[in-house]
């Protein structure tokens, strides 16, 4: 059977199997009935353990009827109050690119729930009839509409594809750096040498700078960039970092060109000895946005690199592009797995701290489904009230998976979209695919294998990008990087699934893991780096030239916002690793998870540590932070039904 208890951490509730739930449910409603409703429930109200039975319209109508309240409310507190208000932001960006936005329709309102059904009609194409029908199953338990329903479970998909291309649109009207130049290194020859061409890496741009070199920076924009929007964060390891804008000491701004703006930093003291030194750009232009509010400048993506100083003795490419902080952002989602000597006992264990578009509207309605379907293990996942899948889960067998979301331009709707191109007056979005965590739930019951389960991954087609572990109870462990395998002239076969680590047992070294025993991930891609095909961006480019609108369709690398961030933090998850290598258990994990620099406090959804031989899932949700809620544990026995 599948049977759940609680954990030895602040939490004390008792989840007991369905029977001690239908005992405390008419207990309930006895202290109701005697006007005692005020009384503690014996376990969190904002997290429970639901166990559903039968095809997917019967555990969709038990999900549904059970938790009706919880369901309502959650929609109605994350999609109509937080994300259709967040996403209608992006209408001008994309209603100025794809004019069929501006029809009356998509007006007063009405963009993001119009926009975000249509596309769920086109994803729920590509899903088989079972998961269809527990959609259905969902939507007439709790009352909400199927549309609504739909919307609810394939929104992180679409959202997060629509949110890449609307920020690409936006940031294409930004600045961009164009150049950096070490004022004062000399090239082979004695000379000064020459700028070099800015290419986001994920290693150091250059190395062994003169302590006395300055840094001239070169932005460009065809509106001009204005030089107080202009920002440079110089930092060094272990100690605060410098900031240099308009005003202060050791800053220069001269125009470079017509629409060039050439910055000089140059730090007090000479830059340190036999370091790496990373900097941080921001930058707009001289234009006034005023839709949306309040009036702004267009402002380009931040950019970041890192170089070293005389003494540091390193090739470029073993010193991590690490960008300073700029001291608001919050880390993006976080996930890890170790096994043999990086683990305690050299058991595999797996962990994982998510956040997404959340505002803390999913804490009140999260949730743990334990399906039991018909044929197949039986499978948990952790998520939320009215969605049927989560981003973690685990099947009885011991299949083991955490996903986070993968910035990128290589997604269906722009693969959709890319035949659109020269149409662009009649053009809409749409998206065909699976949502991860279907896709997920459906490799789970296809195999208990990692390999297995990559195997049935492979020939979905996928909505947007993902960044996925994988474990099971053998040990096995992989990375896999997904997108949805845009290419220009339509292919056969989807091959979006890129294994970190390859498919032999076990996987060696790789970028995503110092040794064969463990693995890491943030949301950038460390081997999938060419994710967008460079024929689609020269194409893409050439196509809307003629339209006056400056997308940059590009790689994940060159237009994400969150690549960054992302690196920043993959960076401080292999110190952690490696600081902790041989001693990694369940509490130590957990520890790791609620530590400040891992942790979105505005949107963290959940945090998981998985133990796929023991079939244990430990879970934290409910509280905002997630890791303040205390953990709980599930286990699933192998011969559940």
């Amino acid at each position: 059977m599948v049977r759940a208890r609680a954990a030895t951490a602040v939490t004390r509730a008792v989840i007991r199997p369905r029977a001690g739930a239908a005992r405390r449910a008419a207990l309930a409603a006895l202290c109701c009935a005697l006007g005692a409703c005020h009384s503690p429930l014996p376990e969190p109200v904002t997290r429970a353990v639901l166990h559903l039975h039968g095809d997917g319209y019967q555990r969709g109508l038990q999900h549904g009827q059970q938790q009706r309240h919880r369901i309502r409310a959650f929609y109605t507190r994350l999609l109509d109050v937080a994300l259709f208000a967040n996403l209608g932001r992006e209408q001008p960006a994309i209603a100025g690119f794809l004019t069929h936005y501006q029809r009356p329709e998509y007006q007063n309102g009405n963009f993001s729930y119009q926009l975000l059904v249509e596309m769920a009609h086109s994803v729920a194409t590509t899903l088989p009839k079972e998961l269809t029908d527990e959609l259905q199953g969902i939507s007439d338990g709790c009352g909400l509409t199927y549309d609504q329903v739909l919307v609810l479970n394939t929104f992180a998909d679409t959202v997060m594809a629509v949110r890449a291309i609307a920020s690409t649109l936006r940031l294409s009207r930004g600045p961009r750096l164009k150049s950096v130049q070490f004022v004062g290194m000399k090239d082979g020859k004695g000379e000064q040498a020459k700028a070099i061409d800015y290419v986001p890496l994920a290693h150091a741009l250059t190395t062994s700078v003169p302590l006395d070199a300055s840094v001239r920076l070169v932005l460009n924009d065809p509106d001009g960039v204005d030089p107080a929007t202009v920002r440079v964060v110089m930092a060094e390891a272990g100690k605060p970092p410098e900031v240099y804008e308009a005003g202060s000491p050791g800053y220069q701004a001269e125009p470079d060109g017509a629409t060039g703006l050439a910055v000089t930093v140059t730090r007090a003291g000479g830059l340190p000895a036999a370091k790496a030194v990373s900097l941080l750009v921001f930058s707009g232009d001289l234009t006034v946005v005023s839709d949306p509010p309040p009036a702004h400048a267009r402002f380009g993506r931040e950019e970041g690199f890192a170089f070293t100083t005389l003494g540091d003795a390193r090739a470029a490419k073993e010193v991590p592009n690490t960008a300073p902080s700029d001291g608001r952002s919050q880390p993006p989602p976080i996930a890890a797995a170790v096994r043999g000597p990086a683990s305690a006992d050299g058991v595999l264990r797996m962990a994982q701290h998510f956040a997404l578009l959340d505002a803390g509207a999913s804490s009140d309605a999260t949730l743990v489904l334990v399906h039991h379907p018909p044929t197949g293990p039986a499978f948990a996942t952790v998520g939320w009230a009215g969605v049927a899948f989560g981003f973690a889960g685990m099947s009885a067998s011991g299949l083991s998976w955490t996903c986070n979301f993968s910035d990128t331009l290589d997604n269906a709707i722009v693969k959709d979209l890319l035949p659109k191109v020269s149409k662009l007056s009649t053009a809409q979005l749409s998206a065909t695919g699976w949502p991860i965590g279907f896709a997920m739930r459906h490799a789970a019951g296809q195999s208990a294998s990692v390999d297995g389960a990559i195997e049935a991954l492979s020939p979905l087609q996928h909505l947007m990008g993902w960044q996925c572990l994988l474990g099971d109870a053998t040990g096995a462990m992989r990375g896999i990087e997904i997108d949805a395998d845009a290419k220009l002239i339509p292919a056969k076969t989807v091959e979006g699934v890129h294994v970190i680590g390859g498919k032999a047992s076990p996987p060696g070294p790789s970028a995503a893991g110092e040794t064969a025993d463990e693995l890491r991930m943030s949301v950038h891609y460390v081997e999938n780096l060419v994710d967008v095909d460079p024929a689609i961006a020269t194409v893409a480019t050439a196509l809307l030239e003629p339209t006056g609108v400056p997308v940059r369709i590009d790689q994940q690398r060159v237009v994400s916002t969150y690549w960054l961030k992302s690196l920043r933090t993959f960076g401080q998850l292999g110190d952690a690793l490696r600081q902790g290598r041989g001693t990694w258990d369940v509490a130590s994990l957990q520890n790791l998870l609620a530590e400040p620099r891992f942790v979105d406090t505005s949107d963290s959804m959940f945090a998981v540590v998985l133990e796929p031989k023991a079939r244990r899932l430990h879970h934290a949700a409910g509280a905002l932070p997630a890791t303040d809620a205390g953990w709980q544990v599930l286990e699933l026995d192998a011969e559940a039904p």
